[in-house]
């Protein structure tokens, strides 16, 4: 129902937490189901606990550097 409302909250956030907009937020915007799909996936995965705050960074920049990601 208010599906444009939550992907504009999704780009506030993520350009506040990244400092800028990112082409694959742009892309995947223009499929809104999905773009909240995912945004409810990285936030839960952001708040369990079962792995260290510290693991979760390392695995992110592990991540990062396999698929060569500029950020």
């Amino acid at each position: 129902m208010f599906t444009n409302l939550k992907v504009a909250l999704i780009k506030k956030f993520a350009r506040k937490r990244l400092g800028k907009d990112i082409a694959p937020l742009q892309t995947t915007a223009t499929h809104p189901d999905v773009l909240i799909a995912y945004a409810q996936f990285g936030q839960a995965l952001d708040k369990t606990n079962l792995v260290s705050a510290k693991l979760k960074q390392l695995a992110q920049l592990r991540a990062a550097k396999l698929v060569e990601c500029p950020f």
